[in-house]
């Protein structure tokens, strides 16, 4: 998942044909790679951010979906998840280091800003 996650359009799929993974057919992966393919059948995009073409493409093999939109859009569809009681989100790139990098200087101080904005009224209601 990342800011520079492939286009929606589908035209910029990373190259996954020849991971171990990616060569099981459907009916051997899990469960949740399953639902995963039953969620990009019904369409390439879901709620704010989230962009099942890779998944489509591959089989849903591994990591094979994606956050995609401005710093902005996919910072709230982070705090989207928290929203729903996610405590721990893994984000990781097609291109690890560059995108570890954009994320702490673009995408986490959006996270972590929103986050404490929240948490203000709490705090002050505290004392």
């Amino acid at each position: 998942m990342g800011t520079r996650a492939p286009h929606p359009g589908g035209d910029q799929l990373p190259d996954v044909a020849g991971r171990r993974d990616a060569r099981l057919p459907p009916s051997e992966r899990g469960v949740g790679s399953q639902r995963l393919l039953a969620a990009a059948e019904k369409g390439e995009r879901h709620d704010r951010a989230l962009w099942t073409a890779t998944a489509k493409a591959t089989g849903a093999a591994g990591n094979s979906t994606a956050l995609v939109g401005s710093p902005e859009t996919v910072a709230r569809a982070l705090l989207d998840y928290v929203d729903i009681g996610v405590t721990t989100l893994l984000i990781r790139g097609y291109e690890p280091l560059e995108d570890a990098v954009d994320y702490g200087r673009r995408l986490i101080p959006l996270v972590r800003a929103e986050l404490e904005r929240r948490d203000r009224p709490a705090a002050a209601a505290a004392r």
